[in-house]
């Protein structure tokens, strides 16, 4: 993978989060990194014991993990939805990842790059994430006091 925060590909990263969805009308992986680049990858490209190169569709800021990831539909728009230790929750149209360049140049400073996307910012401290329909999500969140709380809530 290119990983925008360092300014290299990297052949070791290991996947934090990630999850299987069709882009373009081709089934995909869509996983995310420690330091938080997202990287595509075709699954029709996956064979066994072979080395395969994804395209980093984007770079969601260094020092930061991704915790989780869930694709829902709203108003007929597909979204995807990543929470991380860092940068909270942040939401992007799915559609958008098949038409994002890749991201190939080193982003400085804890910036981001590539796929455009909304902080969501009442959705503090999520830890994981679950969707429950399409309407509703499921929550595990910490609180102020470091306690874990488990709540749903309608997807934004």
């Amino acid at each position: 993978i290119f990983h925008a925060a360092h300014g290299r590909n990297e052949d070791t990263a290991a996947i934090r989060a990630f999850i299987p969805l069709n882009i373009d009308g081709k089934p995909s992986l869509l996983a995310g990194y420690t330091c938080t680049p997202l990287v595509r990858f075709s699954l029709d490209d996956l064979q066994s014991g072979s080395k395969v190169r994804g395209t980093t569709v984007a770079e969601l800021g260094n020092m930061n993990r991704p915790l989780d990831m869930i694709v829902y539909e709203k108003d007929g728009v597909s979204y995807l939805m990543i929470t991380n230790t860092a940068r909270g929750v942040m939401k992007m149209k799915a559609a958008d990842i098949a038409e994002q360049t890749e991201v190939t140049q080193k982003v400085d400073g804890g910036g981001t790059a590539g796929l455009p996307f909304e902080k969501i910012e009442s959705l503090s401290g999520v830890v994981q994430l679950a969707k429950l329909n399409e309407q509703f999500g499921v929550i595990l969140r910490e609180n102020a006091d470091k306690e874990l709380e488990l709540s749903t809530i309608q997807l934004p």
